[in-house]
């Protein structure tokens, strides 16, 4: 172990995730996302992680307790030795509470500067309001929107009395219609005997209504990792996937998890036959309203800037990735960023080596 700061707090280096599950999983609660869960960063280092180095940190004070857990692994050799967050997702930081944010960002830059480490930190999607590109530093590399409404506890007619009458009447119409001339319902999968059968459904609306522009979330490896959360999600109470279901078949779905107190909003698909009703935007409807009837604080629509969202979304808290280097790799890092940022993206990123793991 080494002092990792005036505050005698000592780095010590995770050999294997499990052995810090517990103090990990009470630290996610703090760190706010369900991407800083155990569980989450666990299942996918599980199918991802062969033949990739583990290099991840936890951060104890001077009484032995877990304070932060700095999730990295060594993405990349060529041309710079590159760490990443684990478990690729819409949000990464450092796993601790508020109060403890600037430690870990010491704790960050001592494991980047010591000798055979890894002085390069590719810092993707850092939730902008947190603060970690002020505490972290480096180059910022891009910005992400990802909308949020805020309901604070609101009432589903609280949140529409703030819409405008065309939203109001749209909510209520488009909804009545589905009901009335085909007998529309709504189901949470909440049982583990079928959550299989209902991860099917919901990787088989996603392909409809994405095709050939799905970004491969639910298909190979990516497919299986998602099952692996979803089973661990269940388990733990934070699992929100929602069908809309006409004469018995599933014909739409949403899929998230309820984390912290807020509601995140992953993915969604449906048959594209019932598109003249307008079924996503009910089926959105019906989530928010679920979630002002259960006392949600916050309804996160996480990543991109997609119109849809900000019919219900109110701002945009937005995330940064950054390039943190450390000692004389710094000025090579920073060059490596001038010369991507001239060239096409598919370029740029084999340049940096931060091309999205699959």
């Amino acid at each position: 172990m080494d002092s990792a700061s005036k505050e005698n707090l000592e780095l010590e280096q995770i050999e294997h995730l499990e052995d810090v599950r517990e103090d990990w999983t009470r630290l996610a609660e703090a760190a706010g996302h369900p991407f800083a869960s155990w569980d989450w960063n666990a299942a996918w280092w599980g199918r991802f992680g062969l033949g990739k180095r583990l290099y991840s940190f936890v951060c104890r004070d001077r009484t032995g307790d877990a304070v932060a857990i700095l999730p990295l692994y060594i993405a990349g050799n060529r041309p710079l030795r590159v760490a990443r967050f684990l478990g690729y997702a819409d949000l990464h930081s450092p796993v601790c509470a508020s109060a403890d944010r600037a430690l870990a960002a010491r704790a960050m830059r001592e494991v980047m500067g010591r000798s055979g480490g890894c002085p390069v930190v590719v810092a993707e999607r850092l939730p902008s309001a947190q603060g970690w590109g002020e505490l972290l530093g480096g180059r910022l590399l891009a910005r992400q929107q990802n909308p949020v409404l805020r309901l604070g506890g609101m009432s589903w007619e609280d949140f529409l009395a703030s819409k405008s009458a065309n939203f109001r009447g749209q909510v209520r119409r488009k909804e009545r219609r589905l009901i009335e001339e085909q007998g529309l319902t709504f189901r949470l999968a909440d049982q583990a005997s079928r959550l299989t059968e209902d991860l099917d459904a919901l990787f088989r609306l996603h392909a409809l209504r994405w095709g050939d522009k799905s970004t491969g979330c639910f298909e190979g490896d990516q497919g299986e990792f998602q099952r692996d959360f979803a089973v661990a999600a269940l388990q733990r109470g934070w699992l929100r996937l929602w069908f809309a279901e006409i004469a018995g078949e599933q014909v739409a779905a949403w899929y998230g998890w309820r984390f912290a107190g807020a509601e995140w909003y992953f993915q969604a698909g449906r048959d594209t036959r019932w598109d003249h009703y307008s079924l996503g935007f009910v089926m959105l409807a019906h989530t928010v309203r679920e979630a002002c009837r259960d006392g949600v604080s916050d309804y996160h629509f996480l990543a991109g800037p997609d119109a849809y969202k900000w019919r219900f979304a109110q701002e945009d808290p937005g995330a940064e990735s950054r390039l943190l280097s450390s000692g004389p790799i710094a000025g090579i890092a920073s060059l490596a960023v001038e010369v991507a940022n001239s060239l096409p993206a598919s370029a740029r990123q084999r340049v940096l080596r931060i091309s999205s793991p699959t």
